[in-house]
């Protein structure tokens, strides 16, 4: 592990790319780094990276007193004060439920390692490393990450019904996969980049793709069903982009067609009787009555397994779950009305904001946002993404990465593209 970490501070010494850093912001970079490249990887090697990383940006704010970093710390929550605001809004919501719990100090721990320190890599980036040259580095390794887990799953788990990834878990892959391939289709969307950069996006997203077909989650599917034809209108709604659309919506039905795996998969959408159709309703159907009996601060932050497994489980249901496979419901049950409109006015926020920002043309990052966003949010109707704790940071991640290179590329679509990712 540390030998990867000098080897690649060797590389990045030699390259000039860590001029201007301190000693102790070059380290915490390195690390940083290593984080985004392993979180798809290895959960346990990635907390690492990250807690060293933040480990030497503590120091250096300790030894510098917050001279050095005033201006700039100053300058990132100027620039992100809504979304910051909405966020301490949020977690203030889930404080509330987490101190209202049967179970109060393992509730603040949840609250702490659940809400605060998984957003750890959007203020590391927003806060430290908010420069495009950087942010580009972050988010080419991020989705590096996802293309490794996808080729790595083929290989050590290919013999599996669906791919896991190297994680082990279909979920997780496919909460990488759709924060990954709105990016690489929109990528594929620019007109004006390099042929030797297209063959390499063209690269990335076939293999991202195929992942998601092997993956096999229906709910990542229907995400991207609806997100990546919104990407297309946003970008650039030219005769040549939707015909671009209809045949890549034409090939992949194809491809559904002629494998009688996938389409089986997709028909089981709309089952009635397949287990995990009917066992997903009956545990959403278990979350609204667990809200409808404590409406205001829901059961509490941590007792929604214990609650559901012990007095909320439905006699029809066969599986012990700890989780009720929705982010809305979730926040329902376990955190009430209040922390539900947290949640969603976070989110909606997000959305909102990129949406307006696109039409307006500022940046077509802000078509990436909106569609990262977007497919998040439409994948946890069906699985309780927020709470899965590699793809939640995965998403703050990209995010940091996006919102620094929305607001350093506004000179509009037509004009610079994606042209100022520095894809080399």
């Amino acid at each position: 592990f540390l030998v990867f970490a000098y080897s690649i501070t060797a590389l990045l010494h030699h390259m000039n790319f860590l001029s201007g850093l301190e000693r102790l912001e070059r380290a915490a970079f390195v690390f940083f780094s290593l984080f985004l490249l392993l979180q798809c990887l290895s959960i346990a090697a990635a907390n690492i990276a990250l807690g060293i990383a933040v480990f030497f940006l503590v120091l250096q704010l300790l030894q510098s007193k917050g001279s050095t970093d005033k201006q700039a710390l100053c300058e990132a929550w100027a620039q992100n004060k809504n979304l910051f605001i909405l966020l301490v809004v949020f977690w203030a919501t889930i404080l509330l439920s987490a101190l209202g719990s049967n179970e109060p100090l393992r509730a603040l721990k949840i609250f702490l390692g659940q809400f605060i320190y998984r957003t750890a890599p959007l203020f590391v980036i927003l806060f430290f490393f908010a420069k495009r040259k950087y942010v580009s580095f972050f988010l080419l390794l991020t989705i590096l990450s996802c293309i490794i887990d996808v080729i790595g799953g083929i290989l050590v788990h290919g013999d599996s019904l669906r791919l896991k990834g190297l994680y082990g878990h279909p979920m997780t892959l496919a909460g990488f996969l759709i924060i990954t391939l709105p990016i690489l289709y929109a990528f594929l969307l620019d007109r004006k980049q390099k042929r030797q950069t297209l063959v390499v996006t063209i690269v990335l997203f076939l293999i991202a793709f195929v992942g998601l077909l092997l993956n096999e989650t229906r709910g990542a599917w229907l995400a991207l069903a609806i997100t990546l034809p919104l990407i297309t209108l946003l970008y650039d709604c030219s005769i040549k982009k939707v015909i671009f659309l209809i045949a890549f919506a034409i090939g992949t039905s194809l491809v559904f067609l002629n494998s009688p795996q996938l389409q089986n998969r997709a028909e089981s959408i709309t089952s009635t009787t397949l287990q995990s159709n009917t066992e997903r309703v009956l545990m959403w159907q278990s979350a609204y009555e667990m809200f409808k009996d404590h409406p205001v601060l829901g059961v509490g932050l941590g007792q929604y397994a214990p609650k559901y497994l012990n007095e909320y489980k439905s006699p029809q249901a066969k599986e012990r779950q700890n989780h009720s496979h929705n982010n809305f419901l979730q926040m329902l049950a376990e955190n009430g009305i209040v922390g539900f409109l947290g949640f969603v006015l976070l989110f909606g926020y997000l959305l909102l904001s990129s949406f307006r920002n696109s039409v307006r043309k500022l940046s077509p990052y802000h078509v990436l946002i909106f569609g990262c966003t977007l497919a998040f949010i439409l994948q946890g109707f069906t699985e309780y993404n927020f709470g899965n704790s590699a793809v939640i940071k995965y998403y703050w991640g990209t995010l940091g990465c996006l919102l620094v290179l929305a607001r350093e590329n506004r000179d509009g679509f037509g004009e610079s593209s994606f042209l100022r990712f520095k894809f080399s």
